[in-house]
């Protein structure tokens, strides 16, 4: 995120913490040796092996075995007491992935948001538009990238697939607010990707973006949001459990936790995509893209994989202990 920093089946799961984290803990030796020094040379991917998705994105319809999502998605660019619109068409457009196994998280949906879009800097006029989250908010942002230009909009995007991968293997179906990431489109606007969850009757959701903060901190924080009223007093409680819960996931894996802020949890009223949500929702900045050590951490397929499984274990972690 540039800037100031700045969105089913009812089947229990089983809680088997040993079968749930059994791809983290077999992918400990790997991911222990990723490089943390200048210099220092990339190695393959851990386990589970993942394909690094292309920019250009593919389409929903021969994606890994995506489809459309089962409800076509609204949202309300003025508030919640106006009218609602369609999805825009010149957004990217949500995709729904089924599992790819039975497991442990069969029964559950989860909603994954990747962090801007490549082409939100060919569509500023349109990223720039003001809407209403319960606060006025452009649609969106350009997003940040390491000193090199790897784009936190890319770096989210692969990093999602990767998820993805593992929460289908253990049985859930899992929709994501963007297909693509291509300089054709651009969006969706933060509102709409708060409004998604519920819509596609997810679970909870989890936005992946890619810190941009001064380039002496790193680590990785974990945004939820605030009792704002009429929004999000519903979910803040739930939420903030959920970002616990994903703190304790990255740590699980080895990620560092911020050395800039004074807390890896960070409570927001100002962020339109937890703002507009319905289900349980947060916001992990997965590193800071400015600092060159995260920044060899988000440029290698194998950090890149790292990172994955800090959110899968997190994600795992809340449902075996809200289900």
């Amino acid at each position: 995120m540039s800037g100031p920093r700045c969105v089913c089946d009812p089947r229990p799961v089983r809680r088997t913490p040993a079968l749930l984290l059994a791809p983290l803990v077999a992918a400990a030796a790997a991911l222990a040796a990723l490089p943390s020094s200048a210099g220092a040379a990339p190695v393959a991917d851990a386990a589970p092996a993942a394909v690094v998705v292309p920019a250009a994105g593919p389409t929903p319809s021969s994606w890994e075995g995506g489809v459309a999502v089962p409800y076509a998605p609204r949202w309300w660019p003025h508030g919640r007491s106006n009218p609602s619109a369609p999805w825009a068409s010149g957004w990217p457009k949500p995709v729904l992935f089924k599992p790819t196994a039975r497991g442990e998280l069969s029964g559950v949906r989860i909603a994954l948001d990747p962090g801007h879009d490549l082409g939100n800097s060919s569509h500023i006029s349109a990223i720039n538009q003001w809407y209403w989250v319960g606060l006025r908010k452009t649609c969106n942002t350009t997003g940040t990238a390491t000193n090199a230009g790897y784009p936190e909009s890319t770096y989210a995007f692969d990093v999602v697939a990767r998820v993805r991968r593992l929460l289908n293997a253990k049985g859930a179906s899992v929709v994501v607010t963007r297909d693509r990431n291509t300089r054709a489109t651009y969006g969706p606007c933060v509102g709409a990707r708060g409004s998604f969850p519920s819509q596609q009757k997810a679970d909870l959701m989890v936005s992946v973006h890619g810190d941009g903060a001064p380039s002496s901190g790193r680590g990785f924080h974990v945004i939820t949001p605030g009792v704002l009223q009429g929004y999000t007093d519903d979910i803040a409680a739930p939420s903030r459990t959920l970002a616990l819960r994903m703190i304790d996931g990255m740590r699980f894996v080895g990620l560092r936790s911020t050395t800039y802020l004074s807390s890896p949890l960070s409570v927001r009223k100002d962020v339109g995509t937890l703002n507009m949500a319905d289900v349980p929702t947060v916001m992990v900045e997965t590193l800071n893209m400015r600092n060159a050590a995260d920044a060899r951490l988000a440029s290698t397929a194998a950090g890149r994989q790292k990172i994955a499984m800090g959110l899968y274990s997190g994600i795992v972690r809340y449902l075996r202990a809200t289900r």
